[in-house]
């Protein structure tokens, strides 16, 4: 897609001058078999964000633990395998355990954006060493949000 259609297609939105109206056209488009402004969710996701009236205050942080497997835990401490521990690990437990122990996990945000209407459409952010780094999800790809290990 070429940057005049792009142009064309952010000033299509910014024409709607009502937030709710706004935010109605976009949760219509993103259950469409062909997505009109998908693109630009996909193209400069904070633009879109903004435009629908997001405020990065008002996002909801969590923090992932990554999967810690039997397998990297004897790896890790030079260990043999044991049938019995193999069997017996929990993997969400000591996932989270391995996150707080060695001090490394990830976070997202999530921020609603409710239009007066009820209508709901989520973007999600990612952080990088305490500071927000971005947008990694939007309204378009949903069902994707908040899968990234173990929630703690």
């Amino acid at each position: 897609m070429n940057q005049k259609h792009l142009e064309e297609l952010w000033s299509e939105l910014e024409a709607v001058k009502n937030l709710d109206r706004l935010i109605a056209l976009i949760d219509e488009d993103r259950k469409r078999k062909s997505p009109k402004f998908k693109t630009l969710a996909e193209t400069d996701p904070q633009r879109l964000f903004e435009l629908l009236g997001g405020d990065e205050s008002d996002i909801s942080e969590s923090n992932w633990a990554f999967e810690y497997t039997y397998e990297n835990y004897i790896a890790d401490n030079e260990l043999d395998f044991d049938k019995t521990e193999a069997v017996e690990w929990d993997l969400e437990e000591e996932s989270i355990k391995h996150a707080h122990e060695s001090g490394h996990w990830y976070v997202t945000g999530i921020c609603t954006i409710t239009s007066k209407g009820g209508i709901e459409i989520d973007f999600e952010f990612e952080y990088c060493e305490g500071y927000l780094d971005g947008i990694i999800g939007t309204p378009y790809n949903e069902e994707n949000h908040g899968n990234h290990g173990y929630m703690f």
